[in-house]
């Protein structure tokens, strides 16, 4: 069915196209993930290509064809371009990588309301909290594992059912999840989890503030999830963004 219609998007790519258009990578409200193109942009006077800058949020107008690729945008306009992370490289580096989990792991039209205003949210914060970036992307990153339907446990053991678990040398194998001190020595280690990466992630899942250590235990447990996610899809190689800066 052929339809138009005006829905919020944030811009995960851009690219020129032709002389004049431009082709661009969407995550929308209203349809989820699309590629569209907006005819004559380059040639615009009122600077249509600098509003569909990647990171941008806009409200879109476009013609939505099911039986073709690449739908039409007839107009756009901008909602917010958040300036403040633009303006740190630090900042851009964990936005950009929202984005491009955003783009890897999100199949094309299939709708996600949830998905879509924690992806606003997420730049909000990246634009004006005083939060560090990097525990801002952890605790987006592990919202999109859950939202996958990859989600993964640190509330007992995986196999003994113990809870009591935080003050002991723990691991994680990637078939069975985690595993206590008594546990993990019969079975294949994977990585191992410290009482502090452990506290770190408890922290995230129940949104407690991360003070001490938090540039050190992000790194960890974006290595974690990079590596939990490589695992269980084969396809995922990473995020490049994260390699914008060290």
């Amino acid at each position: 069915m052929n339809k138009i219609i005006k829905t919020k998007a944030v811009v995960l790519k851009k690219q020129n196209y032709g002389d004049s258009s431009l082709i661009l990578s969407l995550y929308t409200e209203e349809e989820g993930r699309l590629s569209a193109i907006l005819k004559g942009a380059r040639k615009s006077k009122t600077n249509t290509g600098a509003i569909l800058d990647p990171l941008n949020l806009v409200e879109i107008v476009i013609y939505i064809k099911k039986s073709r690729e690449v739908q039409l945008i007839s107009s756009a306009d901008l909602i917010s371009n958040y300036s403040l992370i633009k303006d740190d490289i630090y900042k851009l580096k964990y936005a950009y990588s929202s984005i491009e989990i955003i783009q890897y792991l999100t199949s094309e039209e299939e709708k996600d309301e949830k998905l879509f205003k924690g992806l606003v949210r997420i730049l909000d914060l990246f634009n004006k909290s005083e939060e560090i970036s990097s525990v801002i992307f952890c605790r987006f990153f592990l919202f999109i594992i859950k939202e996958m339907g990859y989600q993964f446990s640190f509330k007992k053991c995986a196999i003994c059912n113990s809870e009591d678990i935080e003050n002991e040398e723990l691991a994680f194998n990637f078939e069975l999840g985690l595993l206590c001190g008594n546990c993990k020595a019969d079975h294949l280690t994977v990585i191992d989890i410290s009482k502090e990466l452990f506290e770190f992630f408890f922290c995230l899942r129940n949104n407690k503030k991360i003070i001490n250590n938090a540039e050190y235990l992000s790194s960890k447990a974006l290595y974690f999830m990079e590596t939990y996610l490589k695992y269980h899809i084969n396809s995922f190689n990473g995020l490049k963004s994260l390699k914008l800066i060290d």
